[in-house]
C-alpha cells in the first residue's frame, strides 16, 4: 500500500519581495517520507499542490502544482521544501500525493491551511541530557529527542567555570540535527565542563536551555598522585519506574567506595559496591530496584557516594 505522507505546515520564514507590484512571501512545508511499499523502501515522486480553496481528493488535479519538489528519501525521514511567491493576506491550502516506480499513486495527504498567522512559540527545552561517553579527548552527549513536528535542530552550550556560566556555543554557528553530539574540541587545561542544550524550530524560535550536565575530565594523575571522588548530577532526572538511572562518578584513588540510595524517610533502599570499578570517570547504573530486587516506589531519593573521608550526595526523583 502506497502512503501519502503526513504534511505539516512547519515554519514560516518571511522573505518580503516584489513580484509584479504584489507583496510576496515564503513558507516551508515538511512531511515524513512514506515508503515504496507502505512504510518500507523509498517512493519515486511527490506531487505537491496548492489552491486558494480547500483541496480534496476530487479536486486535487485542478490545484496548482508546486515546482521543484524534492526527490523522496527513505521512509520515515523528514522532508522539507520551500514554497515561494505567495501573496500576503491570501489563504492557501496545500496537499500532496506520492507515486511509486510502478505508477501507483497514493491517496491525498492531510490538507494544511496557511492564513498568515506566524509561529512565535518556542519548542520545549530538551530533557534527559547526559554524557554517556567521555574520553581523554572528547565528550559524547545524548538527550531525549524533542517531539515538536517543526523542530529544526539543537544548539549545544558549554561552560568551564560552573553551572552558572558564562556559556558559549560549542557546536558552531549551525544546528545539530540529532539528539547525539560529540565535543571533540575540548578546551585545553580544563578538567570539568558543563553542557546545556536548547531546541530550535524551523521558524527560528529557540527554547529555554536544558538543565546542565557536568562532566569530569580528570584521569588518575601520573606519578601516583591522589584523585578525588566526585558524583555528578544523575540522568535522566526525573526518571520513570522501570527505567535505569546513570550516576556519573569519578572514582577516586584508593577504591573501596560505595553508592547508597536513600529514600525520603532516610532509609537505605540500595547499596552499590564500587570495588570492581577502576579509578577515573565511571558511569554507574542503578536499575531502580531495592536490595530485595523489587522496584522502588515513586518519590524523592538521595544518592550518596561514600568512600574514605568523602561523603557527597545528589538528589533524584522517580516518577510513575
Amino acid at each position: 500500500m502506497l502512503l501519502a505522507g503526513l504534511l505539516l505546515l512547519l515554519a514560516l520564514a518571511p522573505v518580503i519581495a516584489r513580484a509584479q507590484g504584489a507583496s510576496t512571501d515564503t513558507l516551508t512545508l515538511a512531511w515524513t517520507a512514506p515508503g515504496d511499499d507502505g512504510t518500507l523502501g523509498r517512493a519515486t515522486r511527490y506531487d505537491v499542490r496548492w489552491s486558494t480553496s480547500p483541496i480534496s481528493d476530487a479536486n486535487f488535479g485542478s490545484a496548482t502544482a508546486v515546482s521543484s519538489t524534492p526527490a523522496p528519501v527513505s521512509a520515515g525521514s523528514r522532508q522539507i521544501m520551500v514554497v515561494r511567491g505567495l501573496s500576503k493576506g491570501t489563504t492557501y491550502y496545500f496537499a500532496l500525493k506520492t507515486s511509486d516506480d510502478a505508477g501507483n499513486v497514493s491517496a491525498i495527504s492531510n490538507v494544511v491551511r496557511w492564513d498568515w498567522v506566524y509561529d512565535t512559540a518556542p519548542p520545549s527545552p530538551p530533557t534527559g541530557v547526559g554524557a554517556p561517553g567521555v574520553t581523554a579527548g572528547s565528550v559524547h552527549l545524548h538527550w531525549n529527542a524533542n517531539s515538536e513536528p517543526d523542530l529544526a535542530g539543537y544548539r549545544i552550550y558549554r561552560a568551564t567555570a560552573g553551572s552558572g556560566g558564562p556559556w558559549t556555543r560549542a557546536d558552531g554557528p549551525g544546528l545539530t540535527d540529532t539528539n547525539d553530539w560529540t565535543d571533540a574540541s575540548l578546551p585545553a587545561g580544563e578538567t570539568r565542563l558543563w553542557y546545556r542544550i536548547s531546541a530550535v524550530d524551523i521558524s527560528g524560535n529557540e527554547s529555554a536551555r536544558s538543565s546542565s550536565v557536568a562532566v569530569t575530565l580528570s584521569s588518575p594523575p601520573a606519578g601516583g598522585g591522589s584523585l578525588a571522588w566526585h558524583l555528578d548530577p544523575v540522568y535522566p532526572n526525573p526518571s520513570r519506574i522501570g527505567s535505569p538511572v546513570t550516576l556519573p562518578l569519578t572514582v577516586g584513588s584508593g577504591g573501596g567506595g560505595s553508592i547508597d540510595i536513600i529514600d525520603a524517610g532516610r532509609r537505605m533502599v540500595r547499596h552499590i559496591d564500587l570495588g570492581s570499578f577502576g579509578t577515573g570517570l565511571q558511569n554507574v547504573t542503578w536499575d531502580g530496584l531495592n536490595d530485595a530486587g523489587r522496584p522502588v516506589a515513586p518519590g524523592f531519593y538521595t544518592a550518596w557516594v561514600v568512600a574514605g573521608g568523602t561523603r557527597q550526595s545528589v538528589k533524584l526523583v522517580r516518577v510513575p
